[in-house]
């Protein structure tokens, strides 16, 4: 990934990530060769997306931008409004990953909720014109954005995305869309982009990105909790207990401790914030 500081590898790109210093349709990524039925994107352009997701996040031992469904997250969020209620906030409480607890004992049951986060919630009034002004940009608004007098027009994901990607497409002008054609392209176009593609990586997988919920793996994450949740009661000491460890230290060894790398960018962030490094 091109980072206003050199490249970062795709490791403390993770791990960044992770700390919340990189700052949300169905888990199905398909063809990275064609794109899905109602694309918002050409066939060409697809293609396009799945090899910028893996410049900004590259597959090695574990799947890159692509495989993780960064492009399927993108087109759905680019789509959101081709559906309603529009597919921004998925529902729940329950995904349906974890059982009901047992309730003779505590542990987990063979009891699943059905995954209410398939289905999508209605958004407010406000909340529909900012996610359309967000999405869409001032021209896809009635009356535009409420500051275009002041600051201008405001541009759209879709129109972010689809011009970057077309300008990824006609650089490349047929070869391999790599490192340093995502250099050249426009600064909007990669930060932007390579949010969309965290997200994609770590979000609910009900988004689209996620695929087979190895973003989380990724970031040792066990994802989503409810309504087990993270105590079970052990009737052995008659008091709960954390099935891994939240509040309190892990007591096993670190499985992917930070290189010098990650704590070399770590340490960048934090002087550059003001805090400090202890």
């Amino acid at each position: 990934m091109i980072h206003a500081y050199g490249v970062i590898t795709r490791r403390v790109f993770l791990r960044l990530a992770g700390a919340g210093v990189v700052v949300a349709a169905l888990p199905q990524c398909g063809s990275p060769e064609k794109a899905p039925p109602g694309s918002f994107v050409t066939d060409d352009e697809w293609r396009a997306l799945n090899a910028l997701a893996d410049v900004v996040l590259p597959p090695d031992d574990a799947p890159g931008g692509s495989a993780l469904g960064a492009p399927t997250y993108i087109d759905s969020l680019l789509r959101a409004f081709d559906v309603d209620p529009p597919m921004i906030h998925a529902g729940g409480p329950f995904s349906g990953r974890q059982p009901f607890q047992d309730p003779s004992t505590g542990g987990a049951s063979t009891n699943f909720p059905p995954n209410d986060m398939t289905t999508f919630l209605p958004l407010s009034r406000v909340g529909d014109r900012a996610w359309r002004l967000r999405i869409l940009g001032s021209a896809g608004v009635q009356g535009g954005g409420p500051n275009d007098a002041l600051l201008g027009p405001v541009v759209g994901l879709r129109d972010i995305v689809k011009n970057g990607v077309d300008e990824a497409i006609a650089l490349a002008n047929g070869n391999a869309i790599d490192e340093t054609i995502y250099a050249q392209l426009d600064q909007t176009f990669q930060q932007t982009f390579s949010e969309l593609v965290v997200e994609a990586a770590l979000a609910i997988p009900e988004y689209g990105g996620n695929a087979q919920l190895q973003g989380w793996a990724l970031v040792h994450f066990d994802g989503d909790s409810a309504p087990l949740g993270y105590t079970i009661w052990d009737q052995t000491t008659s008091s709960y207990v954390e099935r891994k460890p939240v509040s309190t230290a892990d007591p096993g060894p670190d499985v992917d401790p930070m290189d010098d790398d990650t704590i070399k960018q770590l340490t960048l962030y934090t002087n550059l914030l003001n805090g400090r490094v202890s």
